[in-house]
């Protein structure tokens, strides 16, 4: 990792949105929250965060989010701080929607 990169997240994606990236499993954002890599996301790969969110901006049932072994699940984790460097995993629910 360069110096650049060292200021930003990592969103590991699953490869059925990878394709949504352009082939890239891993996106490097720069975000303080959850809520800032969020709409990080939808600057830099509106494709995918389609896949993710919803048209209110809100993540998708069927989506779930990790940030360190724990599951974004409230609106209250937009505000969820977050640190250089630190990863979060996004894999599918299994739930439709």
């Amino acid at each position: 990792m360069n110096e650049q990169d060292k200021n930003h997240v990592v969103l590991r994606l699953p490869s059925t949105l990878s394709v949504f990236s352009g082939g890239k499993s891993q996106l490097l954002l720069n975000a303080d929250t959850f809520e800032q890599l969020l709409e990080a996301l939808a600057r830099q790969y509106p494709l995918v965060w389609e896949q993710i969110c919803d048209a209110p901006g809100q993540v998708r049932k069927k989506v779930n989010i990790y940030v360190s072994n724990q599951l974004i699940t409230t609106p209250d984790d937009l505000n969820m701080q977050l640190k250089p460097g630190q990863e979060l995993i996004v894999l599918p629910s299994g739930l439709n929607g």
